[in-house]
């Protein structure tokens, strides 16, 4: 009885050694998401059913983790709705939330609408929002328009700058002889 438990022990103790001498298996790297390159996307809100955004760009980075979106090397985004062209937008990148909103570090946006040109934060300043319910975010702006040019800060707009509001506001007004044209062109896609 006691040979047997000594061939017992000693099996133990060599099989605790093979399995001690075993490498250890890494874990498995976290899911990196999707890249893909080269890439035209539409996206849809929920929170504004009527409109419609499309970028055309380089890159497209998805975090599952986040449930974000980075889009790099923007060559185009455009903002529809009703199947109209509304507004272009140029920024070096836009993160889309899982709510559809957008963060871009700063942004141009052209509104068809009144023929605004609107320059949204400066490279170094918090990011710029634009949320599908309520409009633009911004820490500074620039506006330019044929009749009126300002400037201000901690920005809040709706999408057409129908109901603006800033801190530090410098306005300048064009009156008198024609209007100037508009140099923004609609454009039918």
């Amino acid at each position: 009885m006691v040979r047997s438990a000594l061939i017992a022990l000693a099996a133990i103790v060599v099989f605790s050694l093979l399995l001690s001498t075993r490498p250890i298996p890494s874990p498995a790297a976290p899911n990196q998401g999707v890249r893909l390159e080269n890439v035209e996307l539409t996206l849809y809100p929920e929170q504004d059913p009527k409109a419609r955004w499309e970028f055309t760009a380089a890159q497209v980075e998805q975090d599952p983790g986040t449930r974000e979106a980075r889009v790099t090397g923007l060559q185009a985004g455009k903002r529809y709705v009703g199947g109209r062209l509304d507004m272009r937008l140029s920024a070096p990148e836009v993160i889309i939330d899982r709510a559809d909103n957008l963060r871009l570090p700063y942004a141009r946006v052209e509104i068809l609408k009144g023929c605004y040109t609107v320059n949204l934060g400066r490279l170094g300043e918090p990011p710029v929002t634009i949320d599908q319910r309520e409009g633009f975010r911004a820490p500074s702006v620039h506006i330019t328009a044929p009749s009126l040019e300002v400037w201000g800060k901690d920005f809040r707009s709706d999408f057409a700058i129908e109901n603006p509001s800033w801190r530090d506001p410098v306005e300048k007004f064009i009156s008198g002889g024609q209007r100037p044209p508009c140099a923004i062109e609609g454009g039918s896609s």
